[in-house]
């Protein structure tokens, strides 16, 4: 029960629905200047609403300085609109869905906040994106991801489990051309283990992956985004990077699987706010590959690159 508590308060289910923006992803800019002056008001209306809404100051300085720095790589745009009710009311459940992940840092710790030894996706150059999947393969849905990709040229990384390798044998799917790093090998909390449980999740997917004549990329993303210490120095240990994210599509809430385009429409709207990062998805949401139909097609229209 603590476990599922702990889990439940860090995402924000006990406190909220995750933020989103109906109707985006078919009313997209129809070029990069107007995505640019888009994302300038995002910036501008994110960094107000969080100061507005306080907050612990190491986040409060965190957005700020993001944004600043968005705001100089947008440019000015004196003719872009001011945002639509739905824009600002996105904003505000962001901001506040942000603010709940940061009062709960100390306890649980999630992809608000990370060490320099990280990636996060701040630190890639502007307009660029990496596409990321975990928690597979599973049947129907891994596959159709991949395919889709390959038809937009577009990179990505998959963060398998090992359990799932091994319940999918030898119908494992075609992962050729695409980076796969592990995601543990059956998705527990890490800082719930004990020192042999926890070396078993790395040792276990790593054995299980070359039994599926896969070669696991350096880096591991937690479950959860759940690491402390002990696993950062283990994962040092192991020579990996530990690989977190800044756009969460929230793929996996019932919420936004209400609605189709609805996930797109939050991931959008997430990279014109933030200009650059690591968007994380799921290939294990049945809804996935439909939505990444929609939102891919619009990358190159709005300017953005798709980096490895």
């Amino acid at each position: 029960m603590r476990k599922l508590l702990s889990l439940l308060l860090l995402y924000g289910i006990a406190s909220g629905e995750p933020a989103h923006w109906d109707g985006l992803i078919e009313n997209a800019p129809a070029h990069p200047s107007g995505a640019d002056g888009l994302s300038l008001r995002l910036n501008q209306a994110y960094a107000a609403e969080v100061q507005r809404l306080g907050g612990p100051q190491w986040w409060l300085d965190s957005v700020g300085k993001q944004c600043r720095k968005n705001v100089r790589s947008a440019g000015e745009h004196p003719e872009a609109l001011g945002l639509s009710d739905k824009g600002r009311h996105f904003i505000e459940e962001y901001a506040a869905e942000q603010q709940r992940l940061a009062k709960l840092q100390a306890r649980y710790p999630s992809e608000i906040r990370w060490t320099a030894e990280e990636t996060v996706g701040w630190e890639m150059p502007d307009r660029t994106f990496q596409l990321t999947f975990d928690d597979g393969p599973r049947a129907g849905i891994s596959q159709p991801i991949l395919d889709n990709l390959r038809q937009f040229g577009m990179p990505a990384t998959f963060f398998v489990l090992g359990k799932r390798l091994a319940e999918a044998g030898d119908k494992c799917p075609d992962y050729s051309g695409f980076v796969v790093a592990s995601h543990s090998y059956d998705h527990a909390n890490l800082l719930d283990l004990s020192p042999t449980a926890l070396t078993d999740q790395f040792s276990k997917t790593e054995q299980q992956a070359r039994r599926s004549g896969l070669k696991l990329a350096r880096i591991f993303r937690a479950p959860y985004g759940s690491r402390a210490q002990r696993e950062l120095a283990l994962m040092r240990r192991l020579g990996l990077r530990s690989t977190l994210w800044n756009v969460d599509s929230q793929d996996w809430q019932a919420d936004m699987q209400a609605r189709p385009g609805r996930i797109a429409s939050r991931t959008l709207a997430l990279m014109l706010l933030h200009r650059h990062g690591i968007v994380l998805m799921h290939d294990v949401q049945p809804q996935t590959p439909a939505e990444l139909a929609r939102l891919l097609p619009l990358l190159a229209r709005l300017g953005f690159r798709v980096a490895p």
